[in-house]
């Protein structure tokens, strides 16, 4: 028995100089051999978790740089801008959401006194299209009285022969006080001829068009080129 224990530690370690020499003398045999590629398993699965992980984080890095990337050009894609059409300068401008409430007689939109607008300046829906004024002027928003302000009013003109009638703003627009002897027709154009607001800038057209209840005058509702609630941007005219 004691032999045998001799030997067996004998034997043990005669294998370990013989694994050591292994690494020290012929390292890339040894590595290649089944038995050293078996010892190097918990390495390489060690090492392939780790590179999983390092990928996993650049792959979150790069997708939080795209996302940055893409607000920041959402960001100066929306930014107030100037645009000149017709001899005319515009100050182009976003109008902030009021989502789920429709507050049509005011608008607050992003561009302010740093961008050059002032109390007073005339807004438009579309260039030549008049939506209202700016009343209230931030450094970097304005807020924005449109025709739709029940207190809203202004002298207006009717089609090419220029029928006189007066705009009441509203949750409906109205034309008032038509002549019964002018030849005013549902369809006709309806321009600005208010003395403070540039002469001709369109409203609209008639609609409805029927007699007022003390049956004296005219009267009609204002159809508009566009949605007021689906407004997303404006232009300041400077």
């Amino acid at each position: 028995m004691r032999f045998s224990k001799r030997t067996t530690l004998i034997l043990a370690v005669f294998s370990g100089l013989f694994l050591i020499a292994q690494w020290l003398f012929v390292p890339g045999t040894y590595m290649q051999s089944p038995f050293g590629q078996a010892l190097q398993a918990p390495k390489v699965f060690l090492q392939a978790l780790m590179s999983r992980h390092q990928v996993a984080a650049q792959l979150s890095e790069l997708e939080l740089e795209n996302q940055s990337l893409a607000g920041q050009l959402a960001e100066l894609k929306n930014l107030p801008s100037i645009i000149k059409e017709n001899n005319k300068t515009y100050i182009y401008a976003r109008v902030y959401s009021t989502y789920p409430f429709n507050n049509a007689d005011k608008l607050l939109i992003n561009a302010g006194s740093d961008q050059g607008v002032v109390v007073g300046s005339v807004v438009l829906a579309k260039p030549g299209i008049f939506l209202g004024e700016v009343v209230t002027v931030a450094k970097n928003t304005s807020e924005v009285r449109t025709l739709y302000d029940p207190g809203f009013e202004m002298p207006v003109k009717i089609g090419q022969g220029g029928i006189d009638s007066l705009l009441l703003g509203g949750h409906e627009v109205k034309l008032t006080l038509i002549s019964k002897k002018k030849s005013a027709q549902s369809g006709q154009s309806v321009f600005s001829a208010a003395k403070q607001y540039p002469y001709g800038l369109q409203l609209g057209v008639t609609a409805e068009l029927r007699d007022s209840s003390a049956n004296l005058f005219q009267e009609a509702t204002l159809g508009t080129p566009y949605s007021i609630s689906e407004l997303s941007d404006v232009y300041v005219l400077k």
